[in-house]
């Protein structure tokens, strides 16, 4: 099921609701490729890695940007919420050398358990972050970048 962007997830940072949006549009993307392809995902692997490529070089841009905007508004949760950030771009990073090293891409029924988890991690984990821990700045974001 694609992962729909909803007003409950507006911080009203025009930026930063800007960048959600197109991380919900990366992640629908890589449902989309394996959606479409899951009984030959081994002959589709590029695009698969491509694509979580994409999303893993966007996620790092948008954590930097947020942060940022933290940072100038004094948050006080901000390392902590960096941590997030970091365990976050921890495991995308642990995933994707799963899914580049090994004999993962050979094999259809190992590819579609593996993007059946990860697509379901990332619509957790990014609807539960926008929702609590992103939510939690709103009330101290008076400058933007």
């Amino acid at each position: 099921m694609i992962a729909n962007w909803d007003v409950k997830y507006e911080t009203n940072i025009s930026e930063i609701d800007s960048q959600h949006k197109k991380l919900f549009r990366l992640i629908n993307q890589i449902e989309s490729i394996f959606e479409e392809n899951k009984t030959h995902l081994s002959n589709h692997t590029k695009l698969l890695i491509d694509a979580v490529s994409e999303l893993e070089d966007y996620t790092i841009s948008h954590f930097l940007i947020e942060e940022r905007v933290m940072e100038l508004n004094q948050y006080p949760e901000l390392e902590a919420h960096k941590k997030q950030h970091d365990r976050f771009t921890d495991k995308i990073l642990e995933l994707k050398k799963r899914l580049t090293t090994g004999n993962l891409v050979t094999d259809d029924a190992e590819l579609n358990q593996f993007f059946s988890d990860l697509i379901q991690f990332l619509r957790l984990w990014l609807s539960n972050h926008i929702l609590k821990e992103d939510m939690n700045y709103k009330p101290f974001i008076k400058l933007v970048l």
